[in-house]
């Protein structure tokens, strides 16, 4: 009964706080779809302009394209240099941010209220007249080149890149970060960053989500006189990519430079788009994100194996992943190997306690309620929910559909996924 009453609870609590506000759709007169959401708090307004056209998309003789174009463009544009620029948006005590992942790429908003046509004025500029000046794009290339550096001196890093290298092969975008690769970023032009940005920005499919303290009369004004110059195409840009690179047949086994090693299983998973989706979600959390996850207590409070132990499951829209991880003493390797084994197993074989299910929904929850305090994130999760297929009334249908998952269907999900055979990769000191 506790549990019910807690469950109800959450329920009634997401609603009144994240879902008070109503949230309403337009489109501009080129067709670009609005989501807004009015409220009536701090005088605060975020928008998110986001493009389905992204890293995915890249070709990967170019990969970290969309990154690079991304970043010049937040430099300069054709009416204002780089100091003006920055100093237009610093005066306002506005910010503008560009957000590149895997599925979505655009650019992030967050002014005053009052400030709304000022700010979407110099929004509008860079997305419209980017300058794709030469000597930023030269800038930007070394500053990616040394992010991409960087990563090798974290064990954690140099084992993921190295999976979803074999993971996704050659072929796929999803194979490197979305920086790109060192040797791609110095074959990139100014004319592959147009051509690039002809794609992205010209996409049917493009969003703009907008959360805060502004009237909708004066927000539709303001989007329809500085975006509706952006010219939409019916060309598609999506990929179909091919299966999965098959898992090896034996361990990837490799020295390292480091003084600990690491251990990571990856078992093929769905994307988005799949039923089973939020289920994946909720065992993640089963095993990974938290204390009181089984990944953490078998093998590092119990065995005292692993220096970091964590899951992932990310959300892709192609095909995805769930991954397991841990960082450990060498010696501690086969043990670890037989315990991540044994964890899934029992996922598996053995049905889960009603309440350490939801116990587990509870954590969801508390972290979804708090990650949606601010105005920024909740535009961000309408944007997301909505460019990745979901649509933006997905995010407060989440909740509800955790709620609905059984015991049975973590045992059912987790025998279609965990057993079948994962990527083991082993980074082992030299030492």
């Amino acid at each position: 009964m506790k549990h019910l009453y807690s469950a109800l609870f959450f329920l009634v609590f997401c609603n009144q706080i994240l879902f008070g506000g109503i949230v309403e759709t337009f489109n501009l007169k080129n067709g670009i779809k609005v989501i807004y959401k009015k409220t009536d708090s701090v005088e605060i307004v975020s928008l998110k302009f986001y493009s389905p056209v992204s890293v995915l998309q890249e070709n990967v003789k170019l990969a970290g394209v969309t990154s690079l174009l991304h970043d010049v463009m937040n430099k300069s544009t054709k009416n204002r240099n780089s100091d003006v620029l920055s100093t237009d948006i610093e005066n306002l005590g506005s910010s503008v941010s560009s957000d590149v992942e895997y599925d979505y790429s655009g650019f992030t908003l967050n002014c005053m209220s009052r400030y709304f046509d000022a700010s979407c004025a110099i929004l509008a500029d860079i997305i419209l007249n980017p300058a794709l000046d030469e000597e930023e794009l030269a800038k930007e290339k070394i500053i990616m080149k040394e992010l991409l550096k960087s990563r090798t001196d974290s064990i954690g890093q140099t084992a993921n890149d190295k999976f979803i290298a074999d993971y996704y092969g050659p072929s796929h975008p999803y194979s490197y970060v979305k920086y790109g690769k060192a040797e791609t970023l110095d074959l990139i032009t100014k004319k592959d960053l147009q051509e690039a940005y002809e794609k992205i920005y010209s996409s049917k499919g493009i969003v703009i989500t907008v959360v805060g303290n502004i009237k909708k009369s004066q927000l539709k004004n303001s989007l329809e006189k500085y975006f509706s110059p952006l010219k939409l195409s019916d060309a598609k840009n999506e990929k179909t990519f091919d299966l999965y690179v098959n898992p090896a047949e034996k361990d990837v086994v490799e020295e390292s430079k480091f003084n600990q090693a690491f251990v990571l299983y990856a078992y093929p998973a769905a994307s988005v788009s799949n039923e089973d989706f939020a289920t994946l979600k909720l065992i993640n959390a089963v095993l990974g994100g938290r204390m009181t996850g089984r990944l953490f207590v078998e093998l590092r409070e119990k065995l005292g194996l692993a220096y970091e132990v964590n899951s992932i499951y990310p959300t892709r829209k192609d095909k995805s992943y769930f991954e397991i991880y841990l960082g450990l003493d060498k010696k501690n390797i086969d043990v670890a190997k037989k315990g991540i084994e044994k964890i899934t197993e029992d996922l598996c074989s053995e049905k889960i306690g009603a309440e350490e299910l939801q116990d587990t929904k509870n954590f969801i929850k508390g972290v979804y309620l708090l990650d949606h305090q601010a105005v920024e994130r909740q535009a961000y999760y309408l944007a997301f929910r909505e460019i990745t297929g979901l649509g933006y009334e997905y995010d407060e249908k989440y909740i509800e559909e955790l709620e609905k998952i059984t015991p049975e269907d973590i045992t059912a999900v987790a025998n279609k996924y965990f057993k079948q055979r994962p990527y083991k990769l082993i980074l082992s000191p030299v030492k």
